[in-house]
């Protein structure tokens, strides 16, 4: 007997001693000749060979043995691929190789052990040296097929882990191979030197240097790709390595030292960084006139870093500049010398158009927002903000100035507010007015974009001229039936509706009430329960809200600012909470608007008239039999002038300072005021909303399950929709939100409801979880703005590397 049929026979011994059916493939016949030998010398063991027939294979089985009670060898002359119709026979057993052919290796070993687990693509392992390797890893990194970006993510992610195993199993220079083939990197083993290979081949692959090339791997676009797989979808060990591995590196200074503000790589935060030194610093620094077009330059480089992994995982704060940029390109965009050739009715067109003048007013509003919400400091940040702050006071001035020269001949951009309630209060049921102490237009097209974008509701948004002066007592006296007026008692100002004084809000809520509305307070609408909003008839309603003007009263100037945008989540409450009580149709309205503008100079600050009975920052009110001096600081409007306005003032006249100047005069904010002559006071918004009638479904019942603790940032939320409908006439929309200490962690994610399970990803953002210990997350219904679920969940997002030497 020959040595390579005497090790055979050993080993099936071995085998059978282990299991009663064993398969032998040989598709090159190469173990043919001693087949004899074996089955002379295995008598207790059945070997059956195929001859060409599978069926013959089969039919012998299931005659000779009916049970399985018996041992069998089938010797297939074929691989194991081309014996499909041999499949269900081969489950029944294992397939066997010849030790000897493959020299015994420690690899082999381990893949005999894990037979099950190779993809049928290596069944030959035993006869393929690559397709050993690939077997190898499949079966390790437990994948269906070659994967070999898992690979390395799993290795990175527990070294330790899977070193062990590829040595113990020699298979140290296959993986080494492995590396080379797929990414040109010759680290090894070694998971330090891996990442810093790929992170600067990524680096040498998108950015405009070559001072890292030689850390880089060789293949830089496979080293670029496997970096976006790897920021996608391991996140948590991507940021630990790179961080890491940057102590050794001050690639801020690179991308400075650069003077390039196109950079692509995403490997490290400090090109974030530096890119936000370089764009605050050509701000800072380059000519003032010139800004909007510097602006215009730097605009593609800050969105695509806006849209870049360290920012969306909020690591890296591009806020402050994006916005300082957005507001410098759009100021920039307008034409001063053709605003002095239009008339009021033109200006107050380009000012709300789709595309118009009030994108200014929200982007500035923002900048203003970010630069008090970051929390870390800005190169140069302090310059820049002065510097935008005075394009944003040129640009009000600029569009102003020739506002207040046309209104003193005709004070009146357009429809007067004091013809609100003819135009658009309706007493039919299912109707609700809100009115928005001190909405400006822009606030009013953010809330018609979000309810556009979560909503088909059909709206229309207006702009009504501000009864002057825009004050809130006038402005609010403007909603209400009948013919408005004003006179002076001494030193007050006196409003009348219909002839009946309006001293405060209870009197205006009588004359309301008196007309056949129901009013109440927003704050009243959002904290009653929805079944109890829904229990009584939607009858015509006005909800009043003073939040705006609060704000402006009660804190300073840009915190005020800042904070204004919040109420426009608190009106869209109110219109879905009440379109889910039956209301169809909101009017959404305001007494005046505001303006924002830099802490004044000087020469801003106009001589208050002397005689003037009253006198604020932005108007004074004098008796028309008082004669004044001629002066080019204010303009003048006199009871013909109001007249026009609807307004009935036959002693009055009123003083405007030009543009955004003030008069001198005790107390007021010096920023935020409102009463002058300006787009963004006067242009007050008429947001109409119809929402259809709401149609009755059967309850529906969530359960919604979220993983406690979260052992990844990227989470599965399953929400489970029970009722007594098949299928919903309407699918409910969701938002889920992940919070800390009120500050959302994660983009919401939205997910329309079918009846059954559910399930969203939601990703939490690296840089808002770091060192905390839980996460709250919310459900919300976005058709009733009703809270579906609260749950505070553990965080659960350390880990250690001992090869590395450091912990996160």
């Amino acid at each position: 007997m020959g040595d390579l049929a005497d090790s055979i026979i050993t080993e099936l011994r071995q085998k059978f001693d282990r299991h009663p059916v064993w398969v032998w493939y040989d598709s090159q016949e190469k173990y043919k000749g001693v087949l004899d030998e074996v089955e002379a010398e295995l008598d207790d063991i059945t070997l059956a060979r195929y001859d060409g027939s599978y069926l013959k294979l089969k039919k012998r089985l299931r005659d000779e043995d009916p049970n399985y009670g018996q041992n069998w060898l089938f010797y297939i002359p074929e691989s194991r691929n081309d014996a499909e119709w041999f499949r269900d026979v081969h489950s029944l057993g294992k397939q066997y190789r010849v030790d000897r052919d493959i020299e015994g290796t420690p690899a082999t070993q381990f893949l005999v052990e894990h037979e099950d687990e190779i993809p049928d693509a290596y069944e030959d392992w035993g006869e393929n040296a690559k397709n050993r390797r690939m077997a190898f890893f499949c079966v390790l990194f437990e994948t269906a097929g070659p994967d070999p970006d898992h690979w390395l993510r799993s290795y990175l992610a527990a070294p330790e882990l899977y070193r062990e195993q590829i040595e113990d199993n020699a298979m140290d220079d296959a993986w080494d191979a492995h590396l080379r083939e797929e990414y040109g990197i010759d680290a090894g083993l070694d998971p330090k030197e891996i990442a810093t290979q790929l992170l600067f081949g990524e680096v040498a692959n998108r950015a405009p240097t070559s001072r890292y090339d030689e850390l880089a791997a060789d293949d830089t676009t496979a080293a670029a790709k496997f970096c976006d797989e790897w920021q996608k979808y391991a996140p948590t060990e991507f940021i630990r390595l790179a961080q890491t591995i940057e102590e050794d590196y001050d690639l801020a200074a690179a991308v400075v030292d650069s003077g390039r503000a196109h950079w692509d790589a995403t490997a490290f935060k400090g090109i974030d960084r530096g890119l936000i030194r370089l764009v605050m610093e050509r701000l800072a620094e380059g000519t003032y006139v010139d800004l909007p077009d510097i602006a215009n330059d730097l605009h593609q480089t800050v969105k695509r870093r806006e849209d870049s992994f360290w920012s969306q995982e909020d690591l890296v704060d591009w806020s402050v500049p994006i916005l300082a940029i957005e507001t410098l390109r759009q100021i920039g965009a307008i034409d001063a010398d053709n605003a002095k050739t239009l008339s009021s009715e033109d200006l107050a067109t380009e000012y709300t158009d789709s595309d118009g003048w009030w994108q200014i007013d929200a982007a500035y509003r923002s900048y203003i927002q970010a630069t008090l919400q970051t929390t870390e400091p800005y190169p140069q940040e302090t310059v820049v903000k002065d510097r935008v702050a005075k394009h944003y006071m040129s640009f009000l001035q600029s569009v102003n100035r020739p506002l207040a020269e046309t209104l003193g001949d005709n004070p009146t951009l357009g429809t007067p507010q004091t013809s609100f309630y003819e135009e658009f209060a309706d007493l039919d049921d299912g109707t609700a007015i809100i009115i928005c102490d001190g909405l400006r237009y822009e606030l009013a097209e953010s809330i018609k974009q979000n309810l556009e974008h979560r909503t088909d509701f059909e709206q229309s948004l207006d702009a009504v001229s501000a009864a002057l002066p825009s004050i809130t007592e006038v402005g609010m006296a403007a909603h209400l039936p009948g013919e408005l007026g004003l006179s002076l008692d001494d030193d007050d100002l006196v409003v009348t509706s219909g002839g009946e004084e309006m001293s405060g809000k209870s009197d205006r809520v009588d004359r309301l009430s008196a007309a056949g509305f129901e009013v109440v307070d927003m704050d009243e609408v959002n904290s009653t329960p929805l079944e109890e909003l829904s229990e009584s008839d939607p009858v015509p309603r006005v909800i009043y809200s003073g939040t705006i003007d609060k704000l402006g009263e009660s804190l300073d100037a840009e915190t005020a600012f800042s904070q204004v945008a919040s109420h426009v989540d608190d009106v869209e409450r109110t219109v879905q909470r009440l379109k889910q009580a039956g209301y169809t149709k909101f009017v959404i309205t305001s007494d005046h608007g505001f303006l924002f503008t830099d802490r004044l100079t000087d020469e801003l600050k106009v001589e208050s008239p002397d005689l003037a009975n009253i006198v604020k920052r932005r108007f004074a009110a004098i008796d028309s039999g008082t004669a004044l001096v001629d002066t080019d600081e204010y303009i003048q409007v006199d009871s013909d002038g109001l007249a026009e306005l609807g307004i009935t003032a036959p002693d009055l006249k009123l003083l405007f300072p030009r543009s955004v100047a003030c008069f001198k005069a005790q107390g007021g904010n010096m920023q935020y005021f409102h009463g002058g002559i300006s787009l963004q006071e006067l242009l007050v918004p008429c947001l109409t909303v119809t929402t259809g009638e709401l149609e009755e479904s059967a309850t529906i019942n969530y359960d919604v399950t979220v993983p406690d603790p979260i052992t990844n940032s990227i989470i599965s939320v399953e929400v489970e929709a029970k009722s007594e409908q098949v299928s919903f006439d309407k699918s409910p929309t969701l938002e889920i939100r992940a919070n800390i200490d009120g500050e959302q962690v994660a983009d919401p994610s939205t997910i329309e409801i079918n009846p059954g399970t559910n399930s969203t990803r939601i990703r939490l953002k690296q840089g808002a979880i770091s060192g905390e210990n839980t996460v709250q997350f919310e459900v919300i219904d976005l058709d009733t703005r009703e809270t579906i679920s609260k749950e505070t969940v553990a965080l659960d997002l350390l880990f250690g590397d001992d090869d590395m030497g450091f912990d996160v």
